[in-house]
């Protein structure tokens, strides 16, 4: 797992639930996709990213923190991707019914649990892979775990 240094105050905004990242698209081939063959479509492909950071002194910093950090790291993905959508991962207790953050703080040190979903232009077999190699460059040394892979409807 991947540890970051970053001071509290980088993020302001109060609570960010989504990053979105303008779709990169190549010109439409003859057919009006913007595959170059005709057996790729769209996919969403989510990961689970636990992301670890310094120096926060409140929960709510830890997750604008991740937030950030994560999705500058993930904006310069390429054509091949669009729609990066980050969440904070949600925890449900069984006895109670009650929903909280995947947010563990001590010490100044949080981790972070967030779900990271990202439309792939890629064949049915090769989604996730495609997915892990768009963004794994830019999230290093941190483990990315499948959650879901859906065909996307037909957007224009």
């Amino acid at each position: 797992m991947a540890e970051r240094q970053s001071q509290s105050n980088t993020a302001t905004t109060d609570g960010p639930s989504a990053v979105e990242n303008e779709p990169h698209q190549g010109p439409p081939s003859q057919d009006g996709s913007h595959g170059s063959a005709t057996r790729e479509k769209w996919y969403s492909v989510t990961f689970s990213v636990p992301w670890i950071v310094r120096g926060a002194e409140t929960g709510q910093d830890a997750i604008n923190i991740a937030v950030s950090e994560v999705g500058k790291r993930i904006t310069s993905a390429s054509d091949r991707t669009r729609n990066c959508n980050i969440n904070v991962q949600s925890l449900g207790c069984n006895d109670c019914n009650s929903r909280t953050d995947a947010l563990l703080l001590v010490s100044k040190t949080a981790l972070v649990g967030l779900l990271v979903t990202l439309d792939v232009l890629a064949s049915d077999e090769e989604a996730e892979r495609t997915a892990r190699r768009e963004i794994g460059p830019h999230l290093e040394d941190t483990p990315l775990t499948s959650v879901d892979i859906s065909r996307k409807e037909r957007t224009n």
